[in-house]
């Protein structure tokens, strides 16, 4: 569960931290031009918020389970995921600790994840993170004139990753060149969609953001990562 959860923070975050620079006119839009370039971009990247939905299709659920709410990053180590609806929920990771709190439940989950952390921020904001990708994934690159997206999709190359995470796919605005949407399909056929709007890259983040107002009678209990 809570490995799920550090990898949702993780992945997320470097999906979404990875707009594109507009390439020159003459040159043609090709995979490696768009991986250089996420790459520049990421280094470059300091703040960075959204909102977000989330849209969730499990095989136990009949229908999907959608979330809504506000997602923001720090360099070097501060992630906020704020859920404000269909129930309030807020995940962050700060200084080596992920807190998790229940508002309407008056309740909050905390986790070092300090052995995690340098890979966590790593996907968030180095350029090693696209090459760490490589490792695992194969990427197809698609260019549709008549289509507002580039499309990024990552196939494992081993059956043993296969087991764990089926296929990403990234959608790349075009005007904006950034990255709005992508899906990850795991193992089991389950699939997770993001959609981001309202992005903004390098705005100034009041760090008491990155703090979370737990009330004094809050129940907080202590996890480990099984």
């Amino acid at each position: 569960m809570f490995r799920g959860r550090i990898a949702t923070a993780a992945a997320c975050a470097a999906l979404l931290s990875a707009p594109l620079l507009a390439a020159k006119k003459a040159a043609p839009v090709t995979l490696e031009s768009v991986i250089k370039n996420v790459q520049l971009q990421q280094k470059k990247t300091q703040t960075l918020q959204a909102d977000f939905r989330q849209e969730k299709v499990l095989a136990l659920l009949s229908k999907p389970e959608v979330s809504a709410g506000r997602f923001a990053f720090s360099k070097p180590n501060k992630v906020l995921w704020s859920y404000d609806s269909p129930r309030r929920v807020e995940m962050l990771i700060s200084n080596g600790t992920m807190t998790t709190w229940f508002p309407d439940l008056n309740k909050a989950e905390r986790i070092d994840v300090r052995r995690f952390e340098d890979r966590i921020f790593r996907y968030m904001g180095a350029s090693g993170a696209i090459d760490e990708l490589g490792r695992y994934f194969d990427f197809t690159f698609t260019d549709t004139s008549t289509s507002p997206f580039w499309i990024l999709d990552l196939k494992p190359k081993t059956r043993a990753m296969a087991r764990r995470v089926r296929g990403i796919r990234i959608w790349i605005d075009k005007q904006t060149y950034l990255t709005s949407k992508f899906e990850y399909v795991e193992g089991d056929g389950d699939i997770t969609r993001y959609e981001f709007t309202h992005i903004r890259i390098n705005q100034p983040i009041a760090q008491a953001r990155f703090t979370l107002p737990l009330p004094a009678n809050v129940k907080i209990e202590q996890m480990k990562i099984q």
